[in-house]
């Protein structure tokens, strides 16, 4: 038995809306259904794979129970500059959560915007020292 591909699905409101949102940081498209008005959204970065899927189909197709509301995932992209990274994402149509910030006593600088359907996305960078 092997595995592979794996994949983190989101469930969102507009499936166009946020793989725009996800394009802005390097995220390329490779599946949607249909092609006008998806249902679902495939995008890779870097060997990750992020579905975006409306909640509704998922229920119906798949017998799920979609949670559409509050922080429900979070998504983590590493970065060499958490100030220009989180900037990006508020033009990219992202919205305010938590400013940049040292973490883990200056180890790190973090910053969190939540993505077009409110879920958190969290910038990440090394500090030296």
């Amino acid at each position: 038995m092997n595995f592979s591909d794996p994949q983190v699905i989101l469930f969102v409101a507009d499936c166009e809306r946020a793989a725009t949102f996800y394009s802005a940081f390097g995220f390329v498209e490779r599946f949607r259904v249909p092609q006008v008005a998806p249902v679902k959204v495939e995008l890779h970065l870097d060997g990750f794979g992020l579905g975006l899927a409306l909640p509704g189909p998922a229920a119906q197709s798949h017998d799920l129970t979609p949670v559409t509301s509050g922080h429900r995932a979070a998504m983590t992209l590493w970065t060499d500059d958490v100030e220009a990274a989180h900037a990006h994402a508020l033009a990219a149509g992202g919205t305010e959560h938590r400013g940049p910030h040292s973490f883990l006593d200056g180890a790190l600088r973090v910053a969190f915007v939540e993505d077009p359907d409110g879920h958190p996305v969290q910038f990440v960078q090394r500090t030296e020292g």
